[in-house]
């Protein structure tokens, strides 16, 4: 078999599937959103750079920032299910297959790294240096990504899973302190941390050397990725492919054991359960409120975080709107004695609840500012917005979907 064939017909395939999928999801809606949400941020964030001095803490803010960037991503290799079988014979003539998808992850991973530099090349001007060492620092950011995506294809060979965890770890270390101390301008410990780097990678290459393809693992790594691409490609339009996921979160138990199950909370506890332990609603409702209070925060006081607040509230509410159709494949819930009018009724209530939790938690963290004017008129528009968010776009949104199936 011809591996550099059969590498240019699976990421053909995977390209068309991006494609097809990708045309539902940047329909006109989504795009004009977009372009009003990224205009106003370009807005605000040049008037923000432009009050920045060197008394800004580039440094920290940089480390951990490009601490996470460089640190995650694992190599995009195609592979799916059946491969462990039936290429397990041919392993060791997959070479340039596997080069083909290093070199091909590296180029998106670094695609990324220089839409952030972009982002962050105004801040690194204005407050630490001139534009010919921020050209050095993007050289240095797009080295380590590839470093980086090096050390983990040499780490996945581990057979102790707890090797990807402390190696995701020691990365975002060494990562974080390596951008500091490149802006600190201590280059002597720069260059120490970037050759112990190389050394711990090394190691690990040295330790996969004589073992074979971590097949389990690398076809793990494909399916979340894809599932990931597949729950937001749900959001547009519907997706036979996705396999939803169930995670115990035990921990949660409490938020579900203050429900009663009566005939009238049926839909509510269902949905309830489904968000806390099902597919990824729980983890996105969480990245997104992370973020987005971290945001708000750094902008606490200025009529950008009016903006930020209703962009994340929004990209909330819409991702978590697919919690809706998360049941539509299974007949049981057809079967219960409950109007179908009580599940609108239980997953509107659901998700107002949701978007309340960061509606208060942006006021709060805005507030800290001390300006309760600005404080009070972030809640009053996160709380219009909220109500007609939920009211009538959501309701809409539902009215088709229920349309579509009749």
């Amino acid at each position: 078999m011809n591996s550099v064939k059969l590498w240019k017909q699976r990421s053909n395939e995977r390209l068309k599937e991006i494609l097809r999928y990708g045309r539902y999801m940047f329909n006109d809606h989504f795009v004009l959103v977009l372009i009003f949400a990224f205009g106003a941020a370009a807005f605000y964030y040049q008037d923000w750079v432009e009050a920045l001095d060197s008394s800004f803490p580039t440094a920290l803010i940089f480390g951990v920032a490009f601490g996470v960037l460089l640190t995650s991503g694992t190599v995009i290799t195609f592979f799916k299910e059946p491969d462990k079988v039936f290429l397990l014979p041919i392993e060791t003539k997959l070479q340039a297959y596997l080069r083909r998808s290093f070199l091909l992850t590296y180029i998106w991973k670094a695609y990324w790294v220089f839409m952030v530099l972009l982002v962050a090349a105004p801040i690194y001007v204005n407050t630490t240096g001139t534009g010919r060492e921020f050209l050095l620092f993007a050289v240095v950011a797009l080295v380590m990504r590839g470093i980086n995506l090096w050390i983990r294809w040499n780490c996945e060979f581990d057979a102790d899973r707890q090797t990807i965890i402390w190696d995701t770890f020691i990365r975002f270390l060494f990562n974080g302190v390596i951008v500091f101390l490149f802006i600190k301008e201590s280059y002597l410990l720069f260059g120490l941390c970037f050759v112990i780097l190389i050394i711990y990678g090394s190691y690990y290459q040295v330790r996969a050397k004589n073992n074979g393809l971590p097949w389990e693992r690398l076809i793990e790594n494909e399916e979340k990725r894809m599932a990931f691409f597949y729950q937001l490609a749900n959001l547009f339009t519907d997706v036979p492919h996705l396999r939803n996921r169930v995670k115990r979160r035990k921990w949660l138990d409490p938020f579900l054991g203050r429900q009663s199950v009566t005939h009238y909370q049926t839909y509510t506890y269902l949905y309830s359960r489904t968000f806390f332990r099902s597919g990824d609603y729980f983890g996105l409702f969480m990245r997104l409120t992370i973020i987005g209070s971290f945001v708000v925060w750094g902008v606490a006081g200025s009529y950008i975080g009016y903006a930020v607040a209703v962009l994340f509230l929004y990209l909330t509410g819409f991702q978590l709107l697919s919690l809706w159709k998360h049941h539509e494949a299974i007949i049981w819930t057809d079967l219960y004695p409950v109007a179908k009018v009580e599940r609108k009724k239980a997953f509107m209530k659901i998700l107002v609840n949701l978007l309340w939790v960061q509606n208060i938690l942006f006021t709060v963290l805005f507030m800290t500012s001390m300006d309760w004017v600005r404080g009070f008129g972030l809640f009053a528009l996160l709380t219009a917005f909220l109500y007609c968010f939920v009211y009538i776009f959501c309701q809409s949104r539902i009215h088709k979907w229920e349309e579509q199936y009749r």
